[in-house]
């Protein structure tokens, strides 16, 4: 008989199933520790790592993006991903111009996710009204970067795994609370799919998880 096949961990998954079962106390080589096990806390990472992101609206996964952003008219250029890693290139839409390097550069070496330009980034929009002030405006800057942490699933001994552990301590803290709640016969896993951006808790969210989602929500932009 061919032996049951352990679910995929989704692709933003923010521990491993390792860890995990480690963590839970459980020997992962152990035969004691069935495919089905193995399943359920395969789901609960998933599912616990869609709740973090949602939460903190951030993708913590490293790749590279493209996107457009409204001028702010400052200096400060908030990207929706960080800790930026590289910035392939800067454009202006309307023009078809590249920014140089030179014009600009990452404040805190890319961790906060802000581009420093020192003449600014000129905000453009359609003018309207009496005054004719500005009062809709457009998104004509794009930017290719790469932003985010290799993920736990992603390291490897040339380059290791670089998410903040403390998100992990919280996807930990979720799934455990979630499977004493299980384990204990109060609600069972089969609510749960890979999907689940929602996450119930028997009393109160652990503060272990309101802290990690406090500290690396992102940037209002």
């Amino acid at each position: 008989m061919k032996a049951k096949e352990t679910m995929k961990l989704s692709s933003n998954a923010l521990t491993t199933l390792k860890d995990t079962l480690i963590f839970l106390g459980m020997d992962p080589d152990s035969e004691e520790v069935t495919a089905s096990v193995k399943n359920n806390i395969a789901i609960l990472i998933n599912a616990a790592s869609a709740y973090i992101e949602t939460q903190t609206g951030r993708e913590f996964g490293r790749r590279q993006r493209t996107e457009k952003y409204t001028g702010t008219g400052s200096q400060k250029l908030i990207l929706n991903h960080y800790p930026i890693k590289e910035i392939k290139q800067i454009r202006d839409v309307d023009s078809g111009e590249v920014i140089e390097a030179n014009a600009y550069y990452l404040e805190a070496e890319g961790k906060n996710g802000i581009l420093h330009k020192d003449d600014g980034w000129p905000g453009r929009g359609y003018p309207g009204g009496l005054a004719n002030d500005v009062n809709a405006f457009k998104k004509s800057i794009e930017v290719t970067y790469t932003a985010g942490y290799i993920l736990p699933k992603d390291g490897t001994c040339k380059e290791p795994s670089d998410l903040p552990y403390d998100i992990q301590y919280a996807v930990w803290t979720m799934i455990q609370q979630k499977w004493s709640i299980s384990a204990s016969g109060a609600d069972g896993l089969s609510a749960f799919s890979i999907s689940d951006v929602s996450w119930t808790f028997d009393k109160t969210t652990s503060p272990v998880v309101v802290d990690a989602v406090n500290k690396y929500m992102r940037w209002s932009i």
